[in-house]
C-alpha cells in the first residue's frame, strides 16, 4: 500500500501548500553562506519537505537541520499577578519541577536540529541559575536562547554572564503609565522594572528586547511604549492577547483571522512543560488527539516521543488548525527574533 497521504477535500489548499513550502524555504536559504550552495541544497531541502509533507516516516518527527524551536516553559510561578494571564494560579509543586540537568540532556540531544531555545514562564528568572545552565549549553552548541521575563528580579551579575553568552532577553511590559502599573501587573514593580530595562540596554545592547501584549485594556498603551523603546534603542514586538487563564479581553483594533491559508509553523516546535512533559503547542488541548502530553523526557528519550505516531499525527493535523494560536508568534513560520 502507498504510504502517500490520499489529497482530501479537508486537506490544504494550493495556496496553503505554497505558503508553508515558502515558510520553511526562505529562512534555509537564508542560512546558505555561499551562493553556489544554494541551487543544490535548497533541491535537497525540498525533498525533505515533500516526504515530511507527504509520507508517514520517522522522518517526520524532526523538521531538518536547524529546523525546530525548543521551548521550554521552566516554571508557572511568578512574582506577580498579572491580569492577563492565569499561569501564575497554578504553580508546580517542588516535587514536579524538572530538574535542569534532564532539560540540558534534551538540548544536548536535539542541538542538530534546534535554530533556537525559548525559556518562558512564569517567571524564568525565579530559577535564574538554571536559566544561566541552559544559556551555556545553547552557546556550546551555537543556539539562540531567547529568554522571557517580566524584568522585576533581573540582576546586574546576571546581565554580565548573559552578555557574555550572547543571547537574546525579552522584557514583556504592557504599559509605561506608572499610574496603571500595578492594576497591570498586580505589584507595583515600575520603578525597578524601569531601572532594570536600563540596566539590560547597557549590557545587552541590540540583544534586549520589548514585548507587550496588545488587548482592548492595553491597546491604547502601544504607542507610548514603542516611542520609549524608540528612545531607548530597543527593539520593540507585539503579541495579540489569547486566552490562557487571564481575565483580559480581545483587542477591539485587531479583527481576529485564522480562516486564511497561512500555514502554521507550531508542528515544529518542541514545548517542555515545568514537569518535562512533552507537547507541540501550547494550546494543544484544542486538538483531541493532543489532549495528552506526548510523552516525558524524565521518563522517556526525547527522540522516543518525538518518533512516535501519534506526535506524527498530531504534527500533520497542526498543519492545518485553524484555532486562535495560530496568531501567536511561535506559531509564524518565519524565524522571527533573528
Amino acid at each position: 500500500m502507498s504510504l502517500i497521504y490520499r489529497r482530501r477535500a479537508n486537506q490544504p489548499s494550493f495556496t496553503h501548500v505554497i505558503s508553508d513550502y515558502m515558510g520553511e524555504m526562505k529562512p534555509f536559504a537564508k542560512r546558505i553562506e555561499k551562493w553556489y550552495y544554494l541551487i543544490p541544497l535548497s533541491i535537497l531541502k525540498s525533498i525533505e519537505w515533500s516526504i515530511y509533507r507527504w509520507y508517514k516516516t520517522p522522518i517526520r518527527r524532526l523538521y531538518g537541520v536547524k529546523g525546530n524551536e525548543l521551548i521550554y516553559m521552566i516554571t508557572k510561578r511568578c512574582n506577580e499577578r498579572c491580569p492577563k494571564c492565569g499561569i501564575w494560579e497554578t504553580p508546580e509543586p517542588d516535587k514536579e519541577h524538572l530538574d535542569v540537568s534532564v532539560f540540558i540532556n534534551c538540548l544536548k540531544t536535539l542541538n542538530e536540529n534546534l535554530y533556537q531555545v525559548t525559556i518562558t514562564g512564569g517567571e524564568p528568572l525565579l530559577f535564574a541559575d538554571d536559566v544561566l545552565k541552559i544559556a551555556e549549553e545553547s552557546r556550546k552548541h551555537d543556539i539562540q536562547l531567547l529568554t522571557f521575563t517580566n524584568g522585576v528580579l533581573i540582576t546586574e551579575d546576571f546581565l554580565k554572564q548573559y552578555a557574555e553568552l550572547n543571547h537574546k532577553l525579552v522584557i514583556s511590559i504592557d504599559t509605561i503609565d506608572e499610574n496603571k502599573w500595578a492594576s497591570f501587573r498586580g505589584e507595583s514593580t515600575f520603578e525597578k522594572v524601569m531601572k532594570n530595562i536600563k540596566l539590560s540596554k547597557k549590557y545587552l545592547g541590540k540583544n534586549l528586547h520589548i514585548q507587550s501584549v496588545i488587548a482592548s485594556e492595553s491597546e491604547s498603551e502601544i504607542a507610548s511604549i514603542q516611542n520609549f523603546c524608540k528612545d531607548l534603542g530597543v527593539l520593540h514586538t507585539t503579541q495579540t492577547y489569547l486566552d490562557f487563564g487571564g481575565v483580559w479581553h480581545d483587542p477591539l483594533s485587531i479583527p481576529k483571522n485564522t480562516s486564511n491559508d497561512a500555514a502554521c509553523a507550531a508542528r515544529k516546535n518542541i514545548i517542555i512543560y515545568p514537569n518535562g512533559d512533552v507537547v507541540k503547542c501550547f494550546d494543544h488541548r484544542r486538538i483531541p488527539l493532543a489532549k495528552e502530553p506526548l510523552g516525558n523526557i524524565e521518563k522517556e528519550d526525547i527522540v522516543q516521543i518525538l518518533c512516535k505516531k501519534r506526535s506524527t499525527e498530531v504534527s500533520k493535523i497542526m498543519k492545518t488548525c485553524n484555532f486562535p494560536c495560530k496568531e501567536m508568534a511561535c506559531n509564524v513560520p518565519e524565524i522571527i527574533y533573528n
